[in-house]
């Protein structure tokens, strides 16, 4: 009896491991494992960042004041008394990225990254700036498109389709936030359908993609990519409480089958010279 209590557990000592043996996985199935999606990703950043653009602006402003204009000021002469209303012009830049949508050089953007601009110049990702100008900046509620002339063909984007994407699919954001050109960062669509309204609540943005993929200061008019390498959303804004940067709420306009036939509906008509 004795003998087979111990026979029985011997025996199921064995088929215990044999079980854990052939259902774990073997090293190198753990290392594939953990090499499969960092792989997605290098290729993802290496499909998607030769189409992601810096945009710089530049724009002047024109400012009334009353007193007195010590540039202006000449002692020997006989205009006075020396406060009277005076003009001053500041130059302001600002800086965005965006994402090349046809070879021929349009670029969508964000219109706040380019509204009310002067001068706006695209950079490449070899570092090579040209000049751009404004082909519509009323798409839907916040797209814009300026184009470049680059002399050959470009790279662009492939445009997926946001309705599609479900909450929870990982989602790569990539643009110059601060200026540093070529930043990649993931994260996951944490929600869909978002409304958000503008500090000065001038204006509401709805139907947003929410994001936690870092997107600062910077990042507006860069896409918000899925792992297939496809832009599902254009990076618009941030929640930032005291406008202290990314805390993993951010937001983008989605990229579906409405935004893309007013967007390729513009390339068109600009190409046509219409």
């Amino acid at each position: 009896m004795a003998f087979m209590m111990l026979f029985s557990a011997l025996l199921g000592g064995v088929i215990a491991l044999a079980l854990f043996v052939s259902l774990r996985p073997s090293p190198l199935q753990a290392e594939s494992a953990r090499a499969e999606l960092p792989r997605d990703f290098v290729s993802v950043a290496d499909t998607v960042r030769p189409v992601v653009v810096n945009i710089n602006t530049e724009q002047e402003i024109r400012r009334q004041y009353y007193g007195f204009d010590m540039f202006n000021f000449d002692p020997f002469s006989d205009d006075w008394p020396p406060f009277r209303p005076y003009t001053r012009t500041q130059k302001i830049s600002s800086l965005g990225s965006g994402v090349i949508i046809s070879p021929e050089g349009f670029v969508l953007t964000n219109a706040h990254v380019i509204g009310g601009a002067q001068k706006i110049s695209v950079t490449l990702q070899n570092g090579v700036s040209y000049p751009a100008r404004l082909i519509r900046d009323s798409i839907g509620e916040d797209l814009a498109i300026v184009k470049i002339n680059a002399g050959k063909p470009l790279p662009a984007a492939r445009l997926g389709d946001a309705d599609k994407v479900k909450v929870g699919s990982w989602a790569i954001a990539i643009g110059s936030p601060f200026g540093f050109e070529e930043t990649v960062t993931v994260g996951v669509v944490s929600a869909k359908g978002r409304v958000v309204r503008q500090e000065s609540g001038q204006q509401v943005f709805r139907d947003l993609i929410q994001t936690d993929a870092a997107i600062n200061f910077g990042n507006s008019g860069g896409p918000l990519v899925s792992v297939d390498g496809e832009v599902i959303g254009i990076n618009q804004a941030i929640f930032s409480p005291g406008g202290t940067g990314n805390i993993g709420i951010g937001f983008a306009i989605p990229i579906e089958s409405k935004a893309k036939k007013a967007i390729f509906g513009t390339v068109e008509a600009a190409t046509r010279g219409v």
